[in-house]
């Protein structure tokens, strides 16, 4: 995977914008809570960056995964093609990289870079963390609700102590 900062340091403004073009049109950038288990209540915040195309054009999707010296590729049943980079530290690195370039996405980008420093330091209980979801939701397009916030119990302690 490698250092994600020594890495975009070497990428040439260029390639950064070409990326960040990529992300605005056919990307998306996400927070999300997981169930760590089936059927358990405990939770995790997940934050992820993907970007999607079709399958033919699945070597332009790993030339951004090399410039971004992390993630995965993987093709969906639909043959579509994402990179997925997970993790505060690399989605933080990687926004700030391209938020200069960005243009569509720029709301969510803030968004972002204010909840991770939060994230990473577990300054926020979870009902906050559900109030961060629901405001970038406002500024990403869902094409389906598979599960909604409302189901999500809420608790009182912060997240990764209890």
């Amino acid at each position: 995977m490698g250092n994600t900062v020594g890495r975009l340091s070497k990428a040439s403004p260029t390639e950064l914008a070409y990326i960040a073009g990529f992300l605005d049109g056919d990307g998306s950038i996400m927070l999300q809570l997981h169930r760590r288990k089936a059927g358990e209540e405990t939770l995790r915040v997940k934050t992820v960056i993907c970007f999607y195309q079709d399958n033919r054009h699945r070597k332009d999707i790993e030339w951004i995964k090399q410039i971004l010296g992390c993630g995965y590729v993987y093709t969906r049943k639909d043959h579509i093609c994402e990179l997925r980079v997970e993790g505060f530290q690399r989605v933080l690195e990687i926004l700030t990289a391209l938020k200069p370039y960005l243009r569509f996405k720029r709301k969510q980008v803030s968004l972002m870079l204010e909840i991770i420093p939060k994230l990473q330091q577990k300054l926020l209980l979870k009902q906050e963390t559900v109030d961060w979801i629901k405001k970038m939701r406002v500024y990403n397009y869902i094409s389906h609700h598979r599960n909604t916030l409302e189901d999500v119990p809420v608790t009182t302690y912060k997240e990764g102590t209890g």
